[in-house]
């Protein structure tokens, strides 16, 4: 693999799942720096917070991206689990792509999305939908409508049962519920359909997901009708926990891979 130099490597901005805090993604950002790429993760503002949309989330995401795009930055943008949504209205936001910016003779902008375990959205469509209108076997609703907010049954289980005892409690201690409405609704738009990211999409499936199965993750990418670059890890729903690495190493193949188109 030819090696890109850390000056032109692309900012790796990293948007969490539902009820992850960003504070769990820092061993995998150390583990990103290390080998030359900056990067960011962020909680949402639908992370322990009732009545925010992924539209809400889609803002604060947006700042942050522009903020970045406009600094000349080079990002690839790293979805995980529910992020898949807010990523799919982001990016259908014209102008941040680096293809529209270069032709523009602009610097910076978004060279691809990476999907790890993600939703792929249709459109108008939110988590309740894309699952029949009955939430998960694993989705504590029983506080939806006195708090706005939903928990999870057995998360240790359910996202990170690869990792040691000691981090996968450790990591439990730190979830929080989830904005309801965030889990309802749908993103404004769904970007990854846009040919400015054609060769530049990927999708990281993890085989041993009980959160988002492996049959769903292979259903949403065959019913995008678009074409994803596929990587694969013998992994939980967490690989950013259990298999830091070598989600690094992924990674990287990706970046190289999103360069060449």
């Amino acid at each position: 693999m030819a090696d890109i130099s850390s000056s032109l490597k692309p900012h790796i901005l990293i948007i969490p799942g539902a009820w992850y805090p960003a504070s769990n993604l820092d061993t995998f950002i150390e583990s990103l720096e290390a080998a030359g790429y900056s990067a960011e993760a962020f909680s949402l503002p639908s992370f322990n917070t009732a009545g925010v949309s992924v539209q809400d989330d889609e803002d604060r995401v947006k700042v942050l991206l522009t903020s970045l795009v406009d600094n000349g930055k080079d990002v690839i943008i790293l979805a995980h689990s529910y992020g898949g949504l807010v990523a799919a209205g982001v990016i259908a936001n014209p102008g941040l792509d680096k293809r529209t910016r270069e032709a523009q003779g602009s610097k910076g902008g978004v060279v691809g999305i990476v999907y790890l375990a993600a939703i792929i959205p249709a459109e108008d469509e939110g988590i309740l939908q894309l699952v029949g209108g009955k939430w998960l076997e694993y989705i504590d609703y029983t506080k939806a409508e006195t708090e706005g907010l939903l928990y999870t049954f057995n998360p240790t289980e359910t996202f990170h049962h690869d990792c040691s005892a000691e981090l996968a409690n450790s990591v439990t201690e730190t979830l929080m519920p989830h904005s309801e409405l965030a889990l309802k609704t749908a993103p404004s738009a769904v970007g990854w359909k846009g040919k400015a990211y054609d060769g530049r999409r990927a999708y990281i499936r993890c085989l041993q997901d009980k959160a988002l199965p492996i049959g769903i993750q292979d259903h949403l990418i065959a019913r995008s009708e678009v074409e994803w670059m596929v990587k694969t890890l013998d992994s939980s729903h967490s690989p950013f926990l259990s298999m830091t690495g070598e989600l690094t190493r992924v990674l990287e193949e990706i970046v190289e891979e999103f360069a060449k188109n």
